[in-house]
């Protein structure tokens, strides 16, 4: 495993209890690491009794988690840190995220860093600039890496323990000065609802057929990293709402196309069409007009920019004084914010009061509803499919029946019908991809010429 090198900033992420070896040669690099670091205990007599057997286990899980993780992380990147509690008031699922982690994990990481063994380098927290606390971080030595080497440890090595993956519903307050807190997720029937949602969904995840190729920083991506949460705001369960985590959401659009396969075959990425104002319209009760949503009579030449005001009017809680950034160029210089409004509060007359007054958690929540409600039918039909926000990627032989489910949610949803635009890469002939595939009992035709979305 090559050094990264050095002048690149190392990164820093949270440590991640779950991971478990899956094969024989994960196993065995933790194995003996495990018996490396009970000899250093019996040899400088750490311990002066055996310990009890599910003292024992939690033991052989914490450095199992460690080493798992720290070798997950110097797949990603060589130079990657995971930060981590040493404070002995986390204890557990306190801070560390599972019970194994006792406070026993303060010195099996000492341990660890002594020069005898010398598996992970260490950087105690403590105090940084403006009295902000900044936690300890933990990240494999170059004898760790080297290890991995001899035994060729990869992505798939490695797997979780989907019972440490954590609550699939995430609760958080509203933000102060940037930043929002994790709150506590209330029980009722609303939460539980989303929960099973979600992990029917991450269990889907888990088991599809994903691949891909595509390579960041000089290192592979893991096409294991699938599980995702769904993030509510505001402290409310009907604001946001939004499903995040996933290796391909971190993948540009191109990329995504080009390098990841399901079931074996390209994908197709099938994105909804203007969807916060067509969700706009249905929480207003009324039909969008016919067409393109953001080609408004008198500004068709600025679609573009129609696109970026219209959802800041839908988005923002008080009137604008200026055009919203990413407008700018959008528009000739003497065209006023007020001569870019006039036009299209005629046009979308029927969601005029929706605007300028904070509607934007309320549709994105709608919006969030429609993907899982669209991941679910998806599921049923025995469709792998892969949630972008307002997108999902399928399979390429699976678009059309994707499609049909994804417009059929929309409209039980948000009750007006939805408009999905579908791309795929072009430079992967779809010849005898779609010949014979069925996908939940729909038949599939060939697919459209590859086209620009107009979302």
């Amino acid at each position: 495993m090559p050094d990264a090198p050095e002048e690149r900033p190392a990164k820093d992420t949270r440590f991640n209890p779950s991971r478990i070896p899956v094969s024989d040669r994960a196993k065995a690099v933790v194995g003996e690491i495990r018996g490396m670091l009970l000899n250093y205990e019996r040899y400088y007599e750490l311990r002066r009794r055996a310990r009890r057997p599910a003292d024992q286990e939690r033991f052989d899980r914490m450095v199992t988690a460690i080493l798992c993780d720290l070798m997950h992380a110097a797949l990603v990147d060589p130079l990657e840190w995971r930060h981590i509690s040493l404070s002995k008031r986390h204890r557990g699922t306190d801070g560390v995220g599972a019970h194994f982690m006792t406070e026993d994990r303060r010195k099996v990481i000492q341990w660890m860093t002594a020069p005898e063994m010398d598996w992970l380098e260490l950087e105690k927290g403590g105090v940084v600039h403006f009295g902000r606390n900044r936690q300890s971080r933990i990240r494999a030595s170059a004898r760790l890496r080297d290890r991995m080497d001899k035994h060729a440890i990869q992505f798939d090595d490695i797997s979780h323990d989907w019972s440490l993956m954590g609550d699939p519903i995430v609760l958080r307050s509203a933000k102060v000065r940037g930043r929002a807190k994790n709150l506590y997720v209330p029980s009722g029937q609303a939460a539980g609802t989303c929960r099973s949602e979600m992990l029917r969904i991450n269990k889907a995840l888990a088991r599809a057929q994903i691949s891909s190729d595509f390579v960041r920083d000089g290192n592979l991506i893991d096409t294991g990293d699938r599980w995702m949460r769904r993030i509510f705001n505001n402290n409310r369960l009907d604001h946001g709402g939004r499903l995040y985590g996933g290796f391909w959401q971190t993948m540009s659009e191109e990329d995504r196309l080009s390098d990841i396969q399901l079931n074996g075959e390209p994908v197709a990425s099938l994105d909804f069409d203007q969807c916060a104002v067509r969700t706009a319209y249905g929480l207003a009760g009324a039909q969008p007009p016919e067409g393109d949503l953001y080609c408004v009579p008198g500004l068709e030449r600025y679609r573009d920019g129609v696109k970026v005001v219209l959802n800041a009017m839908l988005a923002r809680s008080g009137e604008m004084a200026r055009r919203p950034a990413g407008s700018g160029k959008r528009f000739p210089r003497d065209l006023s914010l007020r001569e870019i409004e006039e036009p299209i509060f005629r046009h979308h007359h029927a969601i005029r009061h929706l605007c300028y007054r904070g509607a934007a958690w309320e549709l994105q929540f709608i919006e969030s509803q429609v993907l899982v409600r669209a991941l679910l039918q998806l599921i049923e039909h025995d469709i792998p499919a892969l949630p972008i926000h307002d997108c999902v990627l399928v399979p390429s032989s699976a678009a059309v029946a994707a499609e049909r489910i994804m417009l059929q949610s929309f409209k039980d949803t948000t009750g007006v019908e939805g408009s999905i635009s579908t791309l795929r890469d072009t430079s992967v002939s779809p010849i005898g991809i779609y010949e014979g595939s069925v996908y939940g009992g729909y038949n599939h035709s060939p697919p459209s010429p590859p086209h620009k979305r107009g979302a």
